[in-house]
């Protein structure tokens, strides 16, 4: 089941990379997309905790690092990536009681929109990336979240619940109530 797990993981990022660098700019708004990759990365960190959270972030955030049209230094997006998806990992450990609801989810992706964004603008401030705007800051960061809310009312849940169909039924039982 691990490998399927992992090669589910890596299919649903791959996908997320092509449509967010190929089908999602042409959908911006003041230079704002739907931020696919983070979404996934929030349902697989949701789904198999923190671990998972960070690992496929730090993949996902790679893959948007290196293919075309990055234009940044390598490196940024894996560790706001990593990090956005460790954070909604550690949340889904808290709240392993029971399920993590509508509002849960939503306010997960809020904090992992803000987490990737500081994180990526702060890297590009340190290594003087011109193209770092603290001034539009706010609006970018609310743009962002907006629209990664609604994406992640699609995704999220086709995500989480292919994921859990590759969970074996003990360990089903004891993660998911």
């Amino acid at each position: 089941m691990i490998p399927l797990r992992i090669g589910l993981a890596a299919v649903f990022l791959v996908v997320a990379v092509t449509l967010q660098t190929s089908v999602l700019p042409g959908i911006a708004v003041a230079g704002v997309t739907c931020d696919l990759v983070l979404i996934v990365v929030l349902a697989l960190a949701l789904s198999r905790g923190p671990e998972w959270g960070a690992i496929t972030g730090f993949a996902g955030g790679l893959m948007l690092d290196v293919v075309p049209p990055a234009d940044h230094t390598a490196g940024r997006w894996a560790l706001a990536l990593a990090i956005a998806g460790y954070v909604a990992g550690l949340i889904r450990r808290e709240t392993s009681a029971g399920p993590v609801g509508p509002l849960g989810v939503a306010l997960t992706v809020v904090l992992g929109t803000a987490l990737s964004l500081l994180v990526y603008s702060a890297t590009g401030s340190l290594l003087h990336d011109p193209s770092v705007d603290w001034g539009e800051f706010g609006v970018r960061l609310g743009l962002a979240a907006g629209y990664d809310v609604v994406g992640a009312i699609v995704v999220i849940p086709l995500v989480m619940w292919v994921m859990r169909r590759v969970v074996p039924a003990r360990e089903r039982q004891r993660v998911l109530p």
